[in-house]
């Protein structure tokens, strides 16, 4: 499945600069953006990226409806007023919003030729600079100060979406953790947890070049200001794509998609493991991410499912996440032995050199939320504590395992335990690097 490019963008109009100008000037500004968007890409992405832009331009005004005649009028109003010409910003600025709205270069450039109808020689040719200045990190955006935080919103999102992209399909038996390793990745608990009604059919989830502080969620509709809430209470009679920014450790730029599938050994629902099989053999993926229980390994369903991912998967794709490992207690546990235990499974069944990734997938997902700002809960914040100290002990430190990546005496306390909780090993091996 791949998602509209409207869809994996991000966009925010927070400090817009039409926010504060009178309110007939809003309407008008309003009008034009529509009109130029609307002649080229009228769908209901545009639709809800034109919605944001009345949240904060229309507020409780209404739109008049004119005529083609009068609309004319309007747009050389904004666009090419010679009788005010401090009005020229707003060419710019429309330029700017239609730019973020449509994304796509071949419309974008056909907004950009209708709008030089309205203008001269000496100001199509500003229009042409400004599309160069859009694309081109080397032109310099304070050129056109006013418009430059729309322009590096621009930049941000064109330079992203030209990446390629990395997918990763994610499959487990059920209770092994696959949900809770995926928020770790994310950094947001977006997906379903076992306490949560379990993963029913395929989800897409993409990240987005930008922190905007808006999910975009799509399953029988196309929600772009979607809350954890709206994603967790749906059904799941269908595949659904979901779209947020990613919360790395580092400031990585990489394009993902993971690929969420149901649990395989689901007793409510046999073909939840269909779906999955299915998926795994006919979407297009760079690795194949299986989470394995610590706790509970070696049971006959899978063995099985084991047996036919090495049937049907290149060995090279597939990467072993050994997770809960924090349960283990030092007394009656070896890590080491457990992680050499699988090691020896998987080789018999025909698994030659097993990349193995042992991790807490839980306390991943705290780092990340804590290292972000988001406010835990009093639960969480104990949990964190706890595992902080947990993960100090030797016993418990995964970073020994992950061959290639020290500790180091200026690592911060979220770097730290990120090594030693497997989460920095584990995404070092996903997006650069090998164990």
């Amino acid at each position: 499945m791949k998602p509209n490019l409207q869809f994996t963008s991000s966009l925010i109009l927070d400090n817009h600069p039409m926010k504060c100008v009178n309110p007939k000037l809003k309407i008008q500004y309003y009008m034009v953006l529509e009109y130029f968007v609307k002649q080229f890409e009228d769908n209901e992405y545009t639709d809800f990226r034109l919605n944001q832009y009345k949240d904060i331009l229309l507020e409780n005004n209404l739109k008049p409806d004119l005529t083609n005649t009068s609309i004319d009028n309007v747009i050389r109003s904004m666009v090419n007023c010679t009788l005010k010409p401090w009005k020229k910003k707003y060419r710019y600025l429309i330029m700017c919003d239609i730019a973020l709205v449509l994304l796509d270069e071949i419309n974008i450039q056909k907004a950009a030729d209708s709008m030089k109808l309205f203008l001269t020689k000496r100001k199509q040719k500003q229009i042409d600079v400004l599309l160069s200045v859009l694309k081109n990190d080397k032109f310099d955006k304070n050129s056109i100060n006013f418009a430059s935080d729309l322009i590096e919103q621009y930049r941000k999102n064109y330079h992203f979406l030209k990446k390629p992209e990395l997918r990763f399909i994610i499959t487990a038996n059920m209770s092994a953790g696959k949900s809770t390793l995926v928020n770790a990745l994310i950094g947001k608990s977006l997906a379903r947890t076992s306490q949560e009604v379990c993963t029913g059919n395929i989800c897409y989830i993409y990240n987005k070049p930008f922190e905007d502080n808006h999910i975009h969620f799509e399953n029988s509709q196309l929600n772009l200001d979607a809350n954890v809430s709206d994603i967790k209470n749906f059904s799941w009679e269908r595949a659904s794509s979901s779209a947020s920014y990613f919360r790395h450790l580092s400031e990585q730029k990489i394009r993902i998609c993971i690929i969420d599938t149901p649990g395989v050994n689901s007793t409510l629902n046999k073909k939840h493991g269909e779906i999955t099989r299915e998926a795994i053999k006919s979407e297009s993926y760079h690795k194949l991410i299986y989470v394995l229980n610590a706790n509970k390994l070696g049971t006959d369903e899978e063995i099985k499912y084991l047996k036919w991912i090495s049937e049907n998967v290149p060995m090279n794709k597939i990467i072993f996440v050994l997770n809960k490992l924090d349960d283990f207690k030092c007394i009656d546990d070896d890590i080491e032995a457990s992680i050499e235990d699988v090691r020896n499974d998987l080789f018999n069944l025909g698994y030659k050199n097993p990349t193995i990734c042992p991790i807490s997938a839980y306390f991943a997902l705290l780092i990340k939320l804590k290292h972000k700002g988001e406010r835990l809960t009093d639960d969480e914040e104990a949990e964190y504590e706890l595992y902080t100290k947990k993960f100090s002990r030797p016993f418990y430190d995964l970073l020994k395992y992950y061959v290639g990546i020290d500790g180091d005496i200026n690592d911060d306390e979220t770097i730290l335990m990120s090594k030693k909780c497997g989460l920095y090993g584990f995404e070092k091996v996903l997006f650069g690097g090998e164990l």
